[in-house]
């Protein structure tokens, strides 16, 4: 599946979730991760290990000799960044990043990230999430498709979630990194997201989690 079939699917599944419009970038963008051990998503991973390390080197620095300046929260989503891109810098193609692991774990350290970013800006941060795992060329197109399809949404369904801290941030990467999984487990070559063990998830198993995730979408909206 393509980078449009994995933003399609992951807005599809991901928009019932979410009670903020900056929540749609968070979306998208746990759709994209997983693909980022690609071979052509290169340049997007050794572009954040640079910037993550650039970020260190600094927090190391003001540390050892401005220690007023030192910030253990960013220290931290520093040292989660460098892990975010280094899975995928090491992985094989639809290896480690396509797991149910690399899902909660990878949702819950960038869903971090963001939650200290947001002090800026909820909107830039979710923004930067987007930038994370995309390029030039792509940031553009999926910002306008997440925009456009929150918007349809919004009119057709009021969000009714209310998430609050990490939650707010981490659940709409969780559902896009899962419809991540589900849209590669229906194509031939399936998708191992059960790491450690060998067995490869396809379209049955594809049905078993669309079938959980509709009733999820169900509870929400009528029990929360």
């Amino acid at each position: 599946m393509n980078w449009k079939g994995h933003v399609t699917l992951g807005i599809i599944m991901g928009l019932p979730f979410i009670s903020s419009p900056e929540q749609i970038f968070l979306v998208v963008a746990g759709a994209l991760y997983p693909d980022l051990d690609h071979d052509v998503k290169s340049e997007i991973v050794n572009r954040g290990l640079y910037i993550a390390g650039g970020f260190l080197a600094l927090l190391v620095l003001s540390y050892l000799f401005k220690p007023a300046f030192f910030n253990l929260d960013y220290f931290i989503a520093a040292i989660l960044t460098a892990l975010i891109y280094a899975v995928p810098y090491y992985a094989d193609h639809r290896g480690l990043t396509h797991t149910f692991i690399a899902m909660i774990l990878g949702s819950l350290a960038l869903g971090y990230i963001i939650l200290k970013l947001s002090i800026l800006s909820p909107i830039i941060a979710c923004i930067i999430a987007l930038i994370m795992v995309t390029n030039d060329k792509l940031l553009a197109k999926t910002i306008s498709i997440a925009v456009a399809s929150w918007i349809v949404f919004y009119f057709l369904i009021p969000p009714v979630l209310n998430l609050q801290g990490l939650s707010h941030f981490a659940v709409p990467i969780f559902v896009g990194y899962l419809s991540h999984i589900v849209g590669d487990c229906v194509t031939p070559m399936g998708c191992k997201a059960l790491y450690p063990l060998k067995r490869t998830l396809r379209r049955p198993e594809a049905l078993i989690m669309g079938v959980f995730w509709l009733l999820a979408v169900i509870y929400v909206h009528r029990f929360l």
